[in-house]
This record gives structure tokens, C-alpha cells and sequence, in this order.
């Protein structure tokens, strides 16, 4: 889904990049998909405990606007697809 940009960093704690090319990065939340490890499981119970209004999407795709490294949340979604 679309959403309203909104500025992030990339080096989010949360996230891990999946795809990426000089404009976009498709990234996923730890503790969705596969592997993870610890801190994986940390992450997804999180998720599961916030109430369901404040869970996070489990895909974001970013867009880099030029050389800044100033990264702009512009879709999210339960899927990669």
C-alpha cells in the first residue's frame, strides 16, 4: 500500500534490506520471513504484545531521493509481492 512518505535512516536495528538498486530498497522486519535468530524472535514478540494498532507492516519499500542519505518510506505492506 502507498502510504505518505516519511523520512527514516537507513540503519534501522529492525530491518533488513532484501533488494536494492540506486533508488530502492525493499527491506523486512526481523522476526518475519526466514531465519532471524534471536533477535528475530525479540522483534516478532514485540509485534504480537504492541496492540494491533500499532503494528508495523512487515515490508517497506524506501526511496533514496539523490546522493543524501536521507531514505523516504513510500509503501508497506503484509507481503513482498
Amino acid at each position: 500500500m502507498w502510504v505518505e512518505p516519511e523520512e527514516v535512516g537507513l540503519a534501522a536495528p529492525l530491518w533488513v534490506s532484501e533488494r536494492a538498486n540506486p533508488f530502492f530498497i525493499l527491506q523486512r522486519r526481523k522476526g518475519h520471513g526466514r531465519g532471524g535468530g534471536l533477535s528475530g524472535l525479540l522483534v516478532g514478540t514485540l509485534d504480537v504484545v504492541l496492540d494491533s494498532s500499532a503494528r508495523v507492516a512487515p515490508y517497506r519499500i524506501l526511496l533514496q531521493a539523490g546522493d543524501s542519505q536521507v531514505y523516504w518510506i513510500i509503501a508497506c505492506g503484509q507481503s513482498s509481492d
